[in-house]
């Protein structure tokens, strides 16, 4: 697996970022748009805006709206928004609200 592209506990970014087929981890704030081969979103992670990605993973907090072909949600995700997934897991405990929808 590739090096992930890291935003630490603590950091708060703004803007796009294109991480190609670079995996991007969150642990830390971002808004704006990420287009990567896998996105994480760590609990401790706040993302608000858009996600285009493969495969994504969310634990934390996510304000937004989000295209994938596989969408898992942890137990301590906090979800609003409008996701669009052709394979959707959500575990026990997590808060979800907004549209969930088969991505064309």
């Amino acid at each position: 697996m590739d090096t992930f592209t890291t935003i630490t506990e603590g950091m708060i970014m703004e803007g796009k970022l294109d991480a190609g087929q670079s995996p991007v981890l969150i642990a830390g704030n971002f808004k704006g748009e990420i287009n990567a081969i896998e996105v994480v979103l760590e609990s401790t992670g706040v993302f608000n805006g858009q996600i285009n990605a493969n495969k994504v993973e969310l634990s934390g907090s996510f304000n937004g709206k989000l295209t994938t072909e596989e969408l898992n949600i942890g137990s301590t995700a906090a979800i609003d928004g409008d996701l669009k997934t052709n394979s959707l897991v959500i575990e026990l405990g997590a808060e979800v609200s907004g549209t969930i929808g088969r991505k064309s």
